[in-house]
């Protein structure tokens, strides 16, 4: 009877138990403007002048959300020509301090991030900028934008 009431238990404590996150993974989901959706996290991807974006990612939890972080990048992003080959990946020539971090969003506020591409001298044609974020957990967060010079 008691290893029935421990085996009980036991089952109880495993399915209560869960991580309490609510962030969700938007990779996948289109580029820039896909609106509010209640309960998560959302990105999106804009260009605010010639080849110059605005990455942003919204909390629309109820809760705040903290993301961790491994080293003091925030965000990474890939540059990709027509023919899908990425030209351009901005962790492979930048450094970052490897320090344990993290970015405490509260709701309704946002982390925003500035991505110049002008220094990267694109010759002309069709290319798509993908952004996401480094958390932990990997790649999070990823919005899409094609682009034209």
């Amino acid at each position: 009877m008691r290893k029935f009431f421990m085996i009980i238990l036991l089952g109880f404590l495993v399915t209560g138990c869960g991580t309490g996150n609510k962030v969700s993974n938007n990779e996948g989901k289109g580029g820039g403007g896909q609106g509010i959706v209640a309960g998560e996290m959302a990105a999106s991807l804009a260009e605010k002048s010639p080849l110059v974006f605005q990455y942003e990612v919204k909390n629309q939890t109820e809760e705040e959300v903290t993301l961790e972080f491994t080293s003091s990048q925030r965000f990474d992003y890939s540059v990709k020509n027509k023919a899908g080959e990425e030209i351009f990946l901005f962790s492979s020539v930048a450094n970052f301090l490897q320090a344990l971090g993290e970015e405490k969003v509260q709701q309704g506020e946002s982390l925003t991030y500035e991505i110049d591409l002008n220094e990267l001298n694109l010759e002309p044609g069709n290319y798509t900028l993908t952004v996401w974020m480094t958390p932990k957990d990997g790649k999070k967060f990823e919005v899409k934008k094609e682009f034209s010079l």
